[in-house]
């Protein structure tokens, strides 16, 4: 059992012992162990209770406490709030804008343990007669339970992506050849369907002797097996391709249709084209209709034609080309490794340099760092890259973008760092026009470097604020801005659609990790998977700049 897991046991229980008014002490001690544990990096379930006692912020109590979580996987005193709980309060909990308090009044007051029960409540306007609630709480409750609703049977990439290989295994050894179509391979970063291609010939359906899956038999057909896998909610689909067409139907399902429409200067589809056309591989069906090969992770119906008449495959970002990360936290601030250690563990992935980038003062729930720990991490900063051969880390900050604009800390503070990556963390709920204000003020600050997550979106989670992109995209290029791709797959913000006009208008792209802990530096992956998806070529990439040429770029030379 990893440290998360019992974060999220500790975070649950404090939840229901509020829901519940009970031991308001014992709900706080593990409210405030949820943060304490999510920067302790050795394995808490390894511990004995008198280690656990020697960590920081945790006492007698809690050390018991998660010595019985490491021992049995659960709580017996979580097991019995649950089973005090209606079940559909869970649900409930995801609804974003409500906490413990308000979730309890409803309950309480209003009889409602349920998600249905609570939309009607908001349709019919009880909600806002409330007190503590209002219209605005009703319409925020309605919005996100919209959201909710959409996200239901989806995955994000990093979670779509494992668990495709792991449905791809047990099939390949039912049929050998089977292989991953569609989402996974186009590295959408929302999965709505996982879907697997078996070369297949004959009159026979996909039959699959697995207690793992379950058939919808009203959707399948001699052609496609369709249904589940397990207890996830996002469907299965297993198409059966002819073995003689295999390059064929797998380039085909291995993009948007729109990508298939694409017309020649004689009118001929691309459809039309690959139908028509013997090939044997991907890459002679683009040759022979005159276009460079198209990857698979931008057949999306796009541009993606007229980039290939202008660049090769070979120009577009990959991991390999990715030479530093410029978004990462350590202990200063709310990181779980040192910074020594962050650093240590971007060389050993092969990247020649690394930029710090904690939270500033402001941001106190991340522990933002005051002036004067600044001034203490310069200092050790000065000291690794004395002792480093071949390898520079660069001083950054992550600075809050405040509501009025303007950025975190004096100017002779800003002064100090080589970078600064400027993100907004707080009231999301402006219009387009203050949050695009806000955003544009921020940029026209000379300090400002990189912004960071535009959008401020959480995949599955919380839909970002609303922006003008384009006048944002026009003031980066203006003032030699660059904007941020957060890889987190719970970001992927800029949203890759966007990229494209980015680079028309020659602002960089850094592809940055945000990385908490060291091996959040490996999604970088994922940032440069989505990168490829919108065309985003090495040269246009700031992490992928040379050394001398991303210190010209921070001091806007470039």
């Amino acid at each position: 059992m990893g440290n998360s897991d019992i974060a999220d046991i500790l975070e649950m229980t404090s939840k229901l012992l509020d829901l519940h008014d009970k031991d308001e002490i014992r709900s706080k001690t593990y409210a405030s162990a949820v943060f304490n544990i999510s920067r302790i990096d050795e394995p808490l379930a390894l511990m004995t209770q008198n280690q656990l006692m020697g960590l920081r912020g945790i006492g007698k109590l809690l050390a018991a406490t998660i010595e019985e979580i490491s021992k049995t996987g659960t709580l017996l005193e979580l097991q019995s709030l649950m089973e005090q709980t209606p079940e559909g309060i869970f649900d409930i909990f995801k609804v974003k804008g409500l906490g413990v308090k308000k979730i309890k009044l409803l309950w309480k007051n209003l009889g409602i343990d349920n998600t249905n029960e609570l939309r009607i409540a908001c349709e019919n306007g009880t909600i806002e007669k409330e007190k503590g609630f209002g219209l605005k709480t009703q319409e925020a409750i309605i919005a996100s339970l919209d959201f909710l609703k959409e996200q239901l049977g989806k995955l994000r990439i990093d979670a779509a992506q494992a668990l495709s290989a792991q449905i791809l295994k047990i099939l390949q050894a039912h049929y050998t050849d089977t292989v991953e179509v569609g989402t996974v391979p186009r590295k959408l970063e929302i999965a709505e369907v996982l879907q697997f291609a078996v070369p297949k010939d004959g009159f026979g359906g996909i039959k699959v002797d697995s207690p793992d899956f379950e058939q919808d038999m009203q959707l399948s057909s001699p052609g496609k097996w369709v249904g589940k896998f397990q207890n996830y909610a996002i469907p299965i689909e297993i198409i059966k391709i002819s073995t003689i067409e295999k390059t064929k139907a797998v380039l085909i399902l291995n993009g948007h249709e729109d990508h298939f429409k694409h017309q020649n200067a004689a009118g001929l589809s691309f459809y039309q084209h690959i139908n028509q056309t013997q090939i044997q591989t991907e890459q002679e069906a683009y040759a022979t209709f005159g276009i460079n090969y198209i990857v698979p992770e931008m057949r999306e119906g796009l541009d993606e034609f007229e980039w290939a008449k202008k660049h090769a495959n070979e120009d577009l970002i990959t991991w390999q080309k990715l030479i530093g990360t410029l978004h990462n936290h350590s202990t200063y601030s709310d990181g779980s490794h040192t910074l020594t250690q962050m650093a240590d563990y971007a060389k050993e992935i092969g990247l020649s340099y690394f930029g710090i980038a904690d939270h500033s003062q402001t941001a106190t729930y991340a522990h933002g760092l005051a002036p004067e720990t600044v001034k203490k991490q310069h200092v050790e900063i000065d000291n690794l890259n004395a002792a480093y051969t071949d390898f520079t880390i660069f001083k950054g900050i992550e600075s809050d973008i405040l509501l009025d604009g303007s950025l975190d800390y004096e100017d002779s503070v800003l002064a100090s760092f080589d970078y600064v990556v400027a993100s907004v963390h707080s009231v999301l709920n402006m219009n387009l026009e203050k949050a695009t204000a806000r955003l544009i003020k921020a940029i026209e600050n000379p300090y400002t470097t990189i912004l960071g997550h535009l959008s401020g979106r959480l995949l599955l989670s919380r839909n970002g604020y609303p922006l003008d992109y384009q006048k944002i995209i026009d003031a980066c290029a203006a003032n030699k801005v660059s904007i941020e791709l957060n890889a987190s797959p719970y970001r992927l913000d800029i949203d890759w659609r966007w990229i494209p006009r980015c680079v028309d208008k020659g602002v960089l792209i850094s592809i940055n990790p945000d990385a908490h802990e060291m091996h959040g530096l490996l999604d970088m992956h994922f940032g440069t998977q989505v990168a490829r998806k919108a065309g985003l070529t090495t040269d246009m990439t700031l992490n992928a700049l040379p050394l001398e040429k991303l210190k010209a770029f921070f001091k806007k030379k470039l």
